[in-house]
């Protein structure tokens, strides 16, 4: 009883706040009704011979599902399943950004995808103790135009066709739909996250919308690339009445 009142005493005082502002009438937050954070959970997992990076926690993979969710608490250690034989999570890219809807409006998410030559990795977070590889996915009162990537480390480099920003205003609808689609040519995995990538046949169904997406959306692929189903997944995030 006492939490309730709590929680609905402190988003009063953000819509008073918001009142009485000009500029917050122009500039209105994310947060409307609902959960405060969006916790992005990122588990990479390694095989030894290349990396697997899942976002979301409803993959028909189990073992490697992620904590991701939206909540009135801040995660601050990631949630990863503790995958199949022959794979252990990679800690160093591996992380959870929780993202506070009421400090802005546009949930950025940057994807910087990395290639070494011989497999692809992405990464969505700005979080992860491999810094130099770090994103610049953020929740902010603007929405960005341009990826902000980290330099990566001797020996990778930026895969320019699969990487992007895509912003999405959690004030205006009510579910935040993370579509992941993650793609096989037989010798590694390639994950993304977004709608809005130069490499359009790779392409996912990611959106903010009035309704709860409930099948993954992913474009066809090609070049010898092909949809590997039980890794791809979409996360429907309830924000609460716009």
């Amino acid at each position: 009883m006492h939490v309730t009142k709590a929680l609905k005493s402190w988003r009063s005082a953000v819509v008073a706040v918001l009142c009485l502002s000009p500029f917050a009438l122009a500039a209105t937050p994310a947060l409307a009704a609902g959960d405060r954070y969006v916790n992005l959970h990122q588990c990479v997992y390694t095989n030894g011979t290349f990396l697997y990076d899942n976002e979301l926690a409803t993959t028909p993979n189990t073992a490697f599902n992620t904590g991701t969710n939206i909540a009135d608490t801040r995660d601050t250690a990631p949630r990863c399943g503790p995958a199949a034989s022959g794979w252990v999570v990679d800690a160093a890219n591996t992380a959870v950004q929780p993202l506070d809807r009421v400090r802005g409006r546009f949930l950025n998410l940057h994807q910087c995808v990395y290639t070494n030559g011989n497999f692809l990795y992405t990464n969505l977070l700005a979080t992860t103790p491999n810094s130099p590889f770090n994103t610049g996915t953020n929740l902010s009162y603007t929405a960005d135009s341009s990826a902000g990537c980290g330099p990566a480390v001797s020996g990778w480099t930026v895969d320019a066709a699969n990487t992007a920003v895509q912003s999405l205003d959690l004030a205006a609808r009510r579910f935040l739909n993370l579509h992941q689609c993650v793609y096989t040519n037989g010798k590694f995995l390639y994950t993304n996250t977004l709608a809005t990538t130069p490499n359009i046949p790779f392409n996912t169904g990611t959106n903010v919308s009035d309704t709860r997406d409930t099948t993954v959306r992913c474009g066809p692929a090609g070049g010898g690339w092909k949809l590997d189903g039980v890794n791809s997944s979409v996360q429907s995030l309830d924000l609460g009445t716009p």
